[in-house]
Order: structure tokens, then C-alpha cells, then sequence
């Protein structure tokens, strides 16, 4: 049934993208650097997209207070942050304020951890990641005073149940994948030239685990997660995507390297 109806989404994205439907507009993505597990040999890598005259973020990393302090986590890995999302952008030349839409994979504090410093974009974030976070007393790893605009300024936002046609035409689709959290987001862009590119979240969180087809060390349920193993790599297959897995270092080069887009 996923299956299914994934083929029917993928049926609308092409009449979409079809001829005589309205010119769609040119995507691009980057590759961002927002931080360091060091000792674990991990990244945390967030993606810039912009979609004709809109920018998005997908995730937005560790936090700045690492900037110059880095930290030693329970687990005893060192994790750092070498330079803010802000910085980052601003050698592109785009301001904070430009960013018009934050699309989060999940709640975990390595990936919101930024989201802040864009206070007037547009949020997506997976429904059931959104009441874990604004529960009356939220479990202690997580960390809702990251999303703070959202959740006590009024900022914009919008709750996610299933999937996501970001712009409305195909191009960057948020996939539903639960199971590492309850509201869990993968994120099919296609780009032009480069093709189809599967981002995934923490659904995969290394190449090893991705191949063996592991449980992540964090995960809320099993059998969901077991789901969605199959799902992503059903539609991966289906779209002959790219897939980049956002904590693995060696997935870095499938990219350009920043400041250099793919499209």
C-alpha cells in the first residue's frame, strides 16, 4: 500500500512537471557544515535549497555556543562547530531574514539546534516531533527552547502528518519515515542535472548501517523503523536517487563542496 501510493505521488509530481504545466523553477543545493562529532567520526551536515526565489533549510545542526567551546557528550565523543549557519550563508550572500521556510528532519538537538537565527521562516516539523516538544514536561534530551519563535514567539509553522510537496510541484518532498522519532522526515529534492538526491535524515546515520539495514542507537520504535527502511529504499530505487546520508563524512564528496551548489 506505501508503495502504492508513493507511485500515485510520483504520478502527480510528473503531470506537475509535465508539459504544459507552469515552468518550474530552477533547484539548487548546498551542503552545509553544522558541526562535528569528532570522536565518533560523524558529521552533521544541513542543506541549503532554493527553489526559484524561495530558500529553504533542512536542519539546521549543533548549536553556536559550540563555536570555539566544544563539548564533551555523555557518551564521552567530542562534538564541535567550526562556524555558525548565519556565517555560512553570508558567504553566499544570503541574510538570515531571506530564508523563507526551516524544514526540520526530526527534534533531536543536532538537528534544530540553529533554527533560531531564522525566526522569520516558515517551519515544517513532523506533528508528533512538534508534541513531544511542546509537552508539558518534555523528556529531558530534548531541547524546545531551540525552536523558541515557534513556540513562544508565534513564528510561522506548519505540522506534517505523511508527506510533504514543499512547493507544491514535486521538486522537494518531505517523506514520511518514523520510527528514529514519531514524526520523522526524510527529503527527496530533484535537481536538474544532478538528478533525484535522497537526504536522510537520521534514518541512516552511517554507511555501515545503512548496508546492514541496523537499528540507530537512539530510536523510538522498531517495527516503524523497519518500515521505513524498506520505504526510503523502495522510493530511492524507484527515483534512481542519489542518497546522501547526513551524518556520514564520506558522503560529503557526493556533493560540491561548499560554497558550490548542485543542480
Amino acid at each position: 500500500m506505501r508503495h502504492m501510493r508513493w507511485r500515485t505521488t510520483l504520478l502527480a509530481a510528473a503531470l506537475v512537471l509535465g508539459i504544459g504545466a507552469a515552468p518550474v523553477p530552477e533547484i539548487t543545493l548546498w551542503r552545509m557544515d553544522c558541526g562535528t562529532f569528532v570522536t565518533k567520526g560523524l558529521t552533521d551536515s544541513c542543506y541549503l535549497i532554493r527553489h526559484g526565489r524561495q530558500l529553504m533549510l533542512w536542519d539546521t545542526g549543533l548549536g553556536t555556543e559550540l563555536i570555539g567551546h566544544p563539548k564533551t557528550d555523555a557518551a564521552g565523543s567530542v562534538i564541535l562547530v567550526t562556524e555558525s549557519l548565519v556565517a555560512e550563508l553570508a558567504r553566499i550572500g544570503i541574510k538570515p531574514d531571506q530564508i523563507d521556510i526551516v524544514a526540520l528532519s526530526h527534534m533531536h538537538g543536532d538537528h534544530i539546534s540553529q533554527a533560531a537565527s531564522f525566526p522569520h521562516a516558515k517551519l515544517l516539523i513532523g506533528r508528533q516531533d512538534w508534541e513531544a516538544l511542546t509537552a508539558t514536561t518534555p523528556a529531558p534530551h530534548l531541547e524546545p527552547d531551540r525552536l523558541a519563535p515557534w513556540i513562544k514567539g508565534g513564528a510561522p509553522k506548519e505540522l506534517i502528518d505523511g508527506d510533504k510537496d514543499v512547493f507544491g510541484d514535486g521538486t522537494v518532498m518531505m517523506i514520511a519515515t518514523p520510527g528514529h522519532t514519531a514524526g520523522h522526515h526524510a527529503l527527496l529534492v530533484r535537481l536538474k542535472k544532478l538528478g533525484p538526491v535522497m537526504l536522510t535524515g537520521d534514518l541512516y546515520n552511517a554507511t555501515e548501517q545503512y548496508r546492514q539495514k541496523l537499528m540507530p542507537k537512539h530510536n523510538a520504535d522498531t517495527d516503524q523503523t523497519r518500515a521505513s527502511f524498506k520505504r526510503f529504499d523502495e522510493i530511492a530505487s524507484a527515483e534512481k536517487a542519489l542518497v546522501i546520508i547526513q551524518h556520514e563524512r564520506n558522503d560529503i564528496a557526493k556533493l560540491p563542496l561548499f560554497p558550490q551548489p548542485a543542480n
